[in-house]
Parts: C-alpha cells; structure tokens; sequence
C-alpha cells in the first residue's frame, strides 16, 4: 500500500505543499537552460519528454518553452490542475500533457494517454525513495520501457548521502507571505533514512496558527547507489554535476543531478 504520508502531504494537503513547489519556479529557467545544454552534446535539440512527479509542473513548461512535447506524471489533482493554469499562462498548453496517477504504474499511466517513445525523461527534486527501492528499480525500467535508445535522463536537483553526513540541518524554517514552514530532520546513515516533520503554520497578527504537520520518511541515494540501481533499470550514468543551471562538478556539499543514457 501507498504509504499514508505520500497521499497526506501530497493529495490531502496538497494546498500547503503547492507554496513549496511555487517557490521552486524561480530556479527552473536556468536549470532548464543547463539541461538543453547537455542535451546539446547528444544531439537532441527537440523531442518528446517524460516528467516524472513533475508536481505543478515547472520542468515540463520550461521545456515546452525550449520546444519540447512534454507529458508531466503526478500523484496529486491540485498540482495539476495549478500545472494546466500555470501551462496556458506561458502560452505552451498545445505542447504539455499532465496526467495523474501513481508514479509506481507508470507504464499503465502514460499509455492510456501516449503512445510515442520519450527521447527525454526527467526526475526533479527530491521524488525518489518514497516507497521501497524495488519501487524505484521498478518505476527506472517503466521508464525505460517508454523510451527510445539512446534517450537521456536527468535525476536533477536530489540531495545525496554524501551530503547529509557532512552538512545536515536538524532544522530549518521557510517563510511565504503568511505561511511559515518548519522543517524539522533526523538522518540515519545506517539506514540511508531521511525522516521529517513538515509542520505548517498561519500567521494571525504576532502569533503562529498551526495548519497541520506531516511526518515523512524517504531513502536518500549516494551517487554510487542510485547509479547501480540506473543500470539494473537500463540506464548508465554518464556524467554527474552539482548543479546543472551552471554544469559545475558534483562534491559532497553540493545537489546530485545524474545523466543517464539509456542502454
């Protein structure tokens, strides 16, 4: 079964996490800008591209923009239903297709919709290990199964084990118009396991008006682990970069963002 904090935080309170995804928007130009230029070097210019939860959808807009068909794939209505507004704002809505449902059946998802193989696929932003790793070795292969050889997958912007043992942050606190998010974290490295409490609040003059909590657990990856598990799925990595707006070297203190070749 879907673990209860997936659909909570998610679906359920779908409309707290949204401000979090909102925030992401103003980084994406460039990280969409760094990802063109790596597809450059395979020669892919334009295509077909797979975005897997790709939440309201700010990684399938900016490749429409860049003049790819994108079909984005979310567990959550509210994303996209702000992803098909959010879609027409930019102008891009003849070149997005969002579809719902559980990233697990991913095949089954995307066929009832599309037929074409992807030349590009992308995974942003802290969506892996939310379930058991076979459920990611899994939704890997799906997404192989709908590519073409030779296409290119991106795992973008994905914190790492390197990091989280030399520069874990027990707490952090995040502030958005009237909402306040806290961030509260314990990491055990035996285990690879990131636990957080994803606690919300409303300001009501000087006081804090608690919205809910949500508390989550999730596998972190090393480059060496989620590289393994890539090519079990039929995926090589070929390149790994700290941040991709700017293609700088992958270090400990630094985002994991894989290229992966399908093979």
């Amino acid at each position: 079964m879907q673990r209860d904090w997936v659909s909570k935080l998610f679906v359920e309170r779908s409309d707290l996490f949204m401000r979090l995804l909102n925030q992401r928007w103003s980084g994406t130009e460039k990280l969409v800008d760094g990802m063109t230029k790596v597809l450059d070097g395979f020669g892919i210019k334009a295509g077909h591209l797979l975005d897997l939860c790709c939440g309201n959808g700010r990684v399938s807009i900016y490749m429409a923009k860049k003049g790819f068909k994108a079909v984005g794939v979310d567990i959550s209505r509210a994303f996209l239903e702000d992803a098909e507004r959010k879609a027409r704002e930019h102008g891009v809505s003849n070149l997005v297709t969002f579809l719902e449902g559980d990233i697990r059946k991913l095949e089954e998802v995307v066929k009832t919709r599309y037929s074409r193989p992807f030349d590009v696929l992308v995974n942003a932003w802290a969506s892996l290990g939310f379930y058991e790793k076979e459920d990611d070795l899994s939704i890997f292969k799906q997404a192989r199964q709908l590519s073409r050889e030779g296409a290119i997958l991106f795992v973008a912007e994905t914190m790492h084990t390197e990091y989280l043992s030399i520069k874990f942050a027990p707490t952090s606190y995040t502030e958005l118009d009237r909402f306040v998010i806290l961030e509260n974290r314990k990491y055990e490295p035996i285990t690879s396991q990131a636990i957080t409490s994803w606690i919300f609040y409303i300001k009501r003059g000087q006081d804090l008006e608690l919205m809910d909590r949500v508390d989550s657990t999730h596998h972190v990856y090393s480059l060496s682990e989620l590289s393994s598990l890539l090519l079990k799925a039929g995926w090589e990595t070929v390149a790994s970069y700290g941040d991709l707006s700017t293609l700088q070297p992958m270090s400990p203190l630094t985002y994991m963002n894989i290229v992966a070749k399908a093979v």
